[in-house]
């Protein structure tokens, strides 16, 4: 009998810097090591707007960002529907963007931890019982 996986939650912000490949790309993969990767649904959105930013302020070439979004999707991760309405909830509740609690949704739901970069959202997560690595 094969042993299930254990699973997690990564966001935008981990995706982002492991296809730009920052710093924290390593501390991401080092991570993320031995887990099925789940992500939102909204993350192919997050990561196309996160690299036109880039392009918008010069910080990128086009073929840069073409190349990371092709990283991106080479990735090994499973998307997962969202519910809206307990995300917006969440939102309402925390006073935070909604695509931050996309990710808290699908975490709560799916009992995974969470693994972000982003500070707001971890804290966030964890007072609402959220593992977060």
């Amino acid at each position: 009998m094969s042993k299930k996986k254990k699973s997690l939650i990564i966001d935008a912000s981990c995706i982002m810097a492991v296809i730009k490949q920052e710093s924290t790309a390593q501390d991401v993969m080092e991570k993320s090591e031995g887990y099925e990767l789940l992500s939102a649904s909204c993350l192919p959105f997050e990561v196309g707007n996160s690299l036109s930013k880039w392009l918008k302020r010069n910080l990128m070439t086009k073929e840069a960002a073409v190349k990371c979004f092709e990283l991106y999707r080479k990735l090994p991760i499973a998307l997962l529907d969202v519910d809206f309405e307990t995300s917006l909830s969440y939102a309402a509740d925390e006073k935070h963007y909604a695509y931050d609690m996309y990710y808290l949704e699908c975490a709560l739901r799916t009992g995974c931890p969470l693994l972000t970069y982003d500070e707001d959202l971890s804290k966030i997560a964890k007072k609402r019982g959220v593992v977060c690595l």
